[in-house]
């Protein structure tokens, strides 16, 4: 009876196997490098004004919209840099995991959504008074004011919107798994 055998060393496969273990043992190089994918992903999102499925996000009311000071195009922008909901935005390795979000304490009222309620408090408004005496009709900062006037204000209710901000769409999730897939590459070639 003729016959073949073939006879397979593993070596390199094993090594490769081996060199993907201790890798994975360690997750942070590959935890930061999807931490930083992920940033990418949500400036995007901020800049498309868009939920994780792709649906824009709820335009702002208008009275809102008449009392904004600056990026009056933009959603869930008010300021730049750092003190916008954007810039808030950081990730963090622990041990296994790898967490992502804002630091910002009204980013989970902006992604879900709700109702703010206001208790009636007592302020200081502040005017501008002209050399007539008249009384501007606008609010202007302390430092700018010549006329201030106290003021109680009732309670009220802030409805607000869900626009959901937070999170990966099917195209992220790819780009992602193309990451980590590239990552574990390194290790079996």
């Amino acid at each position: 009876m003729a016959g073949v055998t073939l006879e397979y060393v593993a070596g390199d496969a094993l090594r490769a196997m081996q060199a993907m273990g201790a890798a994975l043992a360690d997750p942070t190089p590959l935890q930061r490098d999807i931490g930083e994918l992920l940033l990418i992903i949500h400036q995007r999102r901020f800049r498309a004004q868009e939920s994780p499925d792709g649906a824009a996000w709820q335009a702002l009311s208008p009275g809102y919209l008449k009392r904004k000071p600056k990026n009056k195009d933009k959603i869930l922008v008010l300021g730049a840099g750092a003190v916008s909901l954007s810039g808030g935005l950081r990730y963090q390795t622990d041990g296994d995991d790898l967490l992502f979000g804002s630091d910002r304490p009204y980013a989970a009222i902006h992604h879900f959504g709700g109702k703010i309620e206001r208790q009636a408090r007592a302020a200081t408004v502040y005017f501008r008074q002209g050399k007539g005496g008249e009384i501007g009709r606008q609010f202007v900062r302390k430092d700018k004011s010549n006329f201030a006037q106290d003021v109680k204000v009732g309670p009220y209710t802030i409805n607000m919107p869900a626009r959901p901000w937070l999170g990966t769409s099917p195209e992220d999730d790819e780009q992602i798994l193309q990451r980590v897939l590239k990552y574990i590459s390194q290790f079996s070639e």
